[in-house]
């Protein structure tokens, strides 16, 4: 990311360029990790998102809509669905009903699901671990509280990207 934000330095001095550095390193760590995350979890026949979801079924620990898998996980409402019907299919979530509206359901952790989560959990908070082993304690404070601070004003709206457009909105 040093090399990408020189580069840029050098191609666009006009610009600032100094949240290539954040952004960047955040974007090369989310897919680093993901990759990771797929291989270990591979072994467990599910990938990371299925982990995600079948992680917040058994910590919610009550049915839960496919609305509510999205808001906590954090997947698109087509991505829950995609997930939901392949852990169905492999016997790791069910579907029940919802009284209250014909055509939606509730998903809950079958106990082959909760099986193939408790199996999967510690080898998997092991590696997050593992990645982050070089990072003395202090250092591991100081990177979970500025990115707690970013993801937490990000995530109240009070933070966004801003377009071309939102620019030239600026401008007038």
């Amino acid at each position: 990311m040093d090399h990408v934000h020189d580069q840029w330095r050098g191609l666009r001095p006009d610009l600032d360029v100094e949240a290539i550095l954040v952004v960047g390193r955040i974007t090369r760590i989310a897919r680093i990790v993901q990759r990771q995350s797929d291989e270990l979890l591979r072994a467990h026949g599910i990938s990371r998102a299925d982990f995600d979801l079948l992680a917040a079924l058994v910590r919610r620990d009550v049915p839960s809509s496919p609305t509510q898998l999205a808001d906590e996980t954090l997947l698109s409402p087509p991505a829950i669905t995609k997930r939901i019907r392949v852990l169905t299919t492999a016997g790791l979530v069910g579907r029940l009903d919802n009284p209250d509206d014909q055509r939606g359901y509730f998903v809950i952790p079958t106990a082959a699901g909760r099986s193939v989560l408790d199996a999967a959990l510690g080898p998997q908070l092991a590696a997050e671990r593992a990645l982050l082993a070089d990072l003395g304690p202090e250092a591991r404070a100081l990177l979970g509280d500025g990115l707690r601070a970013l993801l937490v004003d990000l995530e109240s709206g009070q933070r966004r990207m801003v377009t071309g457009l939102d620019q030239r909105d600026a401008d007038v």
